[in-house]
Formats: structure tokens, sequence, C-alpha cells
């Protein structure tokens, strides 16, 4: 960890009262008083390396990276703030800077694990899983031993699809650290679990000493529904499911009627007509937007078209919502007006700006392709602000049978960002509020967003395949049926099985839970929503 360092007794003084400030959560003020020293001590390290550090706590990183990018002018070779400058930089999406920061500290750092292993962590955050890779064998060399490194370089290669190489690392993990549950989960995971080869007795084992950890709970609860499923055993999945919702759901704070507003906001303010409306935008034909619910096969559909020559797979980039929010922040600086309404001031922007914006922020993941997939889900509540930025972009939409669509949600344990998916009713109304949104953007934008159903490229992969590839203007490409030979690193829930051959077993999985699954069913009813019975 970086050390503070000042000459200014008074300043000392001032630094000592605010981090007690910080301490007691009042890290604003603190930051705030910070203000006026800084702007007569500009350069000073201690007060720099401060106001970065309250920066993080706030998550302001972009004013962070400001304040570590100071610092590392002034010390280009300390190693340990070249780590700390990776932090921020990652969470404020700035991938290929820190890759340029974490591959100076590699060149000049001496082997500590520690080190290594923060390195590795940051690469692996920024879609790097090789250099990661390297970090973490790097560091185990010097401690073999280390829960946590077995479990990051499990992690690592069940990313780059090395899966016996993962459960040999969870296993390890395990072993040196027998209550960790995150590591019984990965292991539950990867492979489909027998009734000679499983966990459950291990697991059930593990629930029974739970006590008042509602996140251990809620993974060891998936885990447990995961295996009694690939056992067959759908009751007892299924209650498991439901014990391990609950818990998950109990550690978030979520108001679902405010998002359900948002959805049915955006189809009112974004008309036809707006959306027809001359707008000054960026031309560019190369983003492939993969978007619509998770768990419906949008990896699957990522897979085949990035296995194409001319297409790269980025991942599910935060770029779009990111640039955004960057320009309704300018829209609302020039009207504060709007600064309350960030839908309104979305009708604002500088359209242009957006699209410009979010191309230079992808620009160094894509690296020299011209085409690139951006598979975020949730990009579907902005398909309407896509288009009037990047007109030439592509949108696919994949979706699946609405109910197996719900139970895949609520069987997955996300970590980020779908509170809803944790309680039947907030997830179903959920699901009725994208259902009407993009019943809107193709009402709206008729011939703009392709409709891909699972169990259609299910059904006929090299038909749908081709369909896809034509609508994003490519020529046709045979590595397309050959998806599962990528070499891509697949970061989402999906890693195992799309490097699988395609199958059809997930399709109506949830009619094994006709009754349990009711409450679903009768708001997809109420909405006169069809689902295949």
């Amino acid at each position: 960890m970086t050390t503070d360092h000042t000459s200014n007794p008074e300043l000392t003084t001032f630094l000592g009262h605010a981090q007690k400030l910080v301490q007691s959560g009042r890290g604003r003020e603190a930051y705030g008083r910070a203000m006026p020293w800084l702007n007569h001590h500009p350069d000073d390290f201690s007060l720099l390396l401060f106001m970065a550090r309250t920066a993080i706590s706030l998550r302001q990183y972009t004013t962070a990276v400001d304040h570590l990018s100071h610092l590392c002018d002034q010390e280009p070779d300390n190693v340990d703030l070249l780590i700390e400058y990776a932090m921020p930089l990652t969470y404020s999406g700035r991938y290929l800077d820190v890759e340029i920061i974490l591959d100076r500290a590699m060149v000049i750092m001496d082997d500590d694990e520690k080190t290594l292993e923060a390195a590795g962590a940051y690469y692996s955050l920024c879609n790097f899983h090789e250099k990661a890779r390297n970090c973490f064998e790097k560091a185990l060399k010097l401690n073999p031993d280390s829960p946590s490194l077995n479990y990051n370089i499990g992690v690592c290669l069940r990313y780059l699809g090395d899966i016996d190489g993962a459960e040999r690392s969870f296993q390890k993990a395990r072993e040196l650290n027998p209550a960790n549950a995150e590591v019984v989960y990965l292991l539950s995971g990867l492979r489909r679990q027998t009734q000679q080869s499983n966990h459950l007795e291990d697991i059930t084992s593990m629930l029974e000493t739970i006590r008042g950890n509602a996140t251990s709970e809620a993974t060891l609860c998936y885990a447990l529904a995961k295996e009694y499923e690939d056992l067959g055993e759908w009751e007892k999945s299924f209650e498991a499911l439901n014990r391990g919702a609950a818990a998950r759901r109990s550690t978030l704070k979520y108001n679902g009627q405010q998002d359900l507003d948002v959805l049915k906001r955006t189809a009112a303010l974004q008309t036809k007509d707006y959306l027809a409306s001359p707008a000054r935008s960026c031309d560019a034909k190369g983003p492939i937007f993969i978007l619509g619910m998770p768990r419906t096969g949008s990896t699957l559909v990522d897979t085949i078209i990035s296995s194409h020559q001319d297409v790269f797979s980025a991942g599910e980039l935060i770029d779009f919502p990111n640039q955004l929010k960057i320009q309704m922040g300018r829209v609302s600086a020039d009207n504060p007006a709007l600064a309350r309404d960030k839908l309104a001031s979305s009708l604002k922007l500088n359209f242009r700006e957006l699209g410009q914006g979010y191309l230079e922020s992808v620009k160094a993941r894509i690296g020299p392709h011209n085409y690139f997939t951006d598979k975020l889900p949730l990009n579907f509540q902005y398909c309407g602000l896509i288009k009037r930025a990047l007109p030439e972009a592509r949108i696919i939409h994949v979706h699946r049978d609405p109910m197996d669509s719900c139970y895949s949600i609520y069987k997955a344990l996300f970590r980020s960002p779908y509170p809803h998916s944790y309680n039947l009713k907030e997830l179903a109304e959920y699901y009725v509020g994208y259902f009407r949104l993009m019943q809107h953007w193709r009402d709206a934008m008729p011939g703009q967003i392709l409709d891909v159903k699972y169990e259609d490229v299910v059904a006929d992969h090299e038909g749908q395949s081709r369909q896809m590839i034509d609508f994003c203007g490519l020529d046709w490409d045979p590595k397309c049926l050959d998806y599962r030979s990528t070499k891509a690193a697949i970061t989402t829930l999906s890693s195992t099985q799309v490097r699988s051959k395609i199958y059809s077993s997930s399709i109506g999985k949830w009619k094994h839970f006709t009754d349990q699954m009711a409450p679903a069913r009768k708001i997809l009813d109420d909405a006169g929503i069809p689902y295949t019975t």
C-alpha cells in the first residue's frame, strides 16, 4: 500500500482531522474541506493521495483518476501507486489505460505475491485474462497454498475455457478454505452433476452451519438447486432456489416500481415521430448491439457472430450507458431544469458526441476490428438512443419463451445488475415492462431491430446464423458454424455451456415447475403475453 508523505505540519494536522471525518462517514465533507488546501498545495503527495482515496470511497472514480494521474507523474516507478491507480481506472471503464499502467508495473516490480495478485485481479476485471493468468501463476509459485490465488486463477481459467484446469484450482482452493461457499458454487457450475459425482452432501452440511450470512446462504442454495436440477429432482431444486432467492433478495434495497416507471416513460417520451426526426449522429457501421433479457441465449448469438473473421466480441460493455450519463450531465449543466429529469434530458443530447464518445471509449478493446459486438443485455432500454447516436449500428434482440426466460433468470445468481430477479412477482412484472418496451421499439423503428429467438437458433443453427450475418451487412463466413472453437474469453454465466454443442434441454424446462412458477404465470397471463404451455 502506498504511504503518504508531506513536509507541511499544518497540512499534516488537517489530514489527520480529515481522515477522522472519512472514518465517521463524512467523506464528502472531508473532501470539500480539502479543496482549499489543494488550491495552495496542488502537488502535495499526501494531500493528493488522501483526496484520491476519499474520492474512491465516494465512488467518484473519474475524480480519483485525476488525482492519481498527478501522483503517478510524480513517482512513475512507484509500483504500489500504479496498482492503486488501476482501481479507479478499472471502474471508469478505461481498460486500455489499466493495461498500460499494469504492464508498466509488471516490468519494474519485484516478484511479490500480493502485488501480483492485485495486478491479476485488475487485468481480469478488464478482460485481459491471459495477462491475469500470468500474474496468478507467478504469484502461485511464491505461495502455492494461497486460497485466494487458487480461486482467482480458477475463475480466470474458467473464462478461458480450461474447465479441467479451473476444476483443479477450485478443488485446491476448497481444500485450503473449506468454508468458501463461492468455490463450491463455481465447482457445481463447471459440469453436469451425476448421482455418482456431486457435491450435495457437502453443500447440505455447509448450509447447516450458516448463521446470519445471507450471501453465503444464497450462494450455497443456488449451487444446491443447480445440482438437484442436474439430477432431475425438480421439487428439491425449486425449494433450494426459493430459499436462495429469498436470501439474496434480503440483501438488496430495490424498488421495482421505479424501474417499471422508467420503462414506461421511455416509451412515452421516445415516440415514433421523435425517433424519425432528424438528428446529428455518428456514421459508423461497426457496432453490433446484442440485447434483451439475460439468460436468453445472447452469449450463444454473440459467439456465433463473433466467430466471423471480421467481428470482434467486446463482451458486456458498460460504455454506452456510461457515455449516456456523461452527455446527460452536460445537458443538465446547460439546463438546470433538466437536472432531475434524466429521461427528459436524454432527448436533448448531442447524439453525434454520444456516438463518438462511445466509439472512442471502446476503441482500445476492439483494436483494428471494424465490426464488434456489444452484448450488454440492459441496452434494450436504449434502442432508440442507440439509433439516434449510431444509425448504422445493428441491433439484435435475443429472446426466448417468456416462461422459460423467467425461470432461467430466476435460477441465476447474478452479481449485478438484476435486483428484480430474486422474487417471481418482481421478475414477471419487470418482464412485462421489458416486453412492452421492445414492442414499442419495433413499432417506432420498423425494420431496425432483428428479433432472434433462441429456440429457432437451436432448431436451425445455420439458417439463423446466416440471417444474423446478413443483417449485420457481412458476407457469410463458415466459421460461424464452428463457434465452439472460439479462443475468446467468455465471462458470463454461460461460459461453460456456450463451449458445448447447441442443446435443446433447456427449452420448456419451466414446465417442471408449473405450480411453483404460478405467480409469474398469472402476471404474464394478465398482461396478455403468450408462452408455450
